[in-house]
């Protein structure tokens, strides 16, 4: 299992980080239309390209999110439970957080078979096919169910860090 884990944290460092590539992408499409309509010019394909780009900048990182614990944490709940308690209750989390991501990636998963045996495209300012915009999401709720179910396994804990600290405050 302990592999799994290995390639699972490599493989979400990579996607975190070809997803910053495609928030400054992101970022370059919305100046350039900006400036492209102050100069009477259009990229009318920008906008729909920016979009399908907000979907992979999105799901990609998650993985990365929950192995790095860069997530939002309401735990005033868990901190003022006894210590087995606050165990037994990170636990349920943890298998909740699993089987959210597996019920979504299943569900996301099927819509990517689905589109790709029937073939259907997105029709915008360019085709493209739909099974595209499944990808991500399948892709990033899948490994994040593999950091989650790392968590739950016992390799580390959610609530270790202190998140006054992962601020830098």
């Amino acid at each position: 299992m302990a592999w799994l884990f290995a390639v699972s944290g490599r493989v979400a460092g990579a996607l975190a980080a070809l997803s910053m590539g495609m928030l400054a992408l992101i970022v370059l499409l919305v100046s350039a239309d900006v400036l492209a309509r102050n100069l009477g010019l259009s990229l009318v394909w920008g906008a729909s390209l920016t979009e399908y780009l907000l979907v992979y900048a999105a799901f990609l990182p998650m993985p990365a999110l929950v192995r790095g614990k860069g997530h939002v944490c309401a735990d005033f709940l868990r901190r003022g439970l006894p210590a087995p308690a606050r165990r037994a209750v990170e636990r349920v989390v943890y298998a909740g957080c699993v089987a959210i991501c597996v019920y979504l990636g299943a569900i996301a998963l099927g819509s990517l078979v689905e589109t790709m045996r029937s073939g259907a495209y997105e029709v915008r300012t360019f085709d493209m096919p739909r099974w595209l915009i499944y990808l991500p999401i399948a892709i990033g709720l899948w490994l994040s169910a593999i950091e989650f179910l790392r968590y739950l396994l016992g390799h580390d804990s959610l609530y270790d860090a202190d998140p006054a600290a992962a601020e830098g405050f």
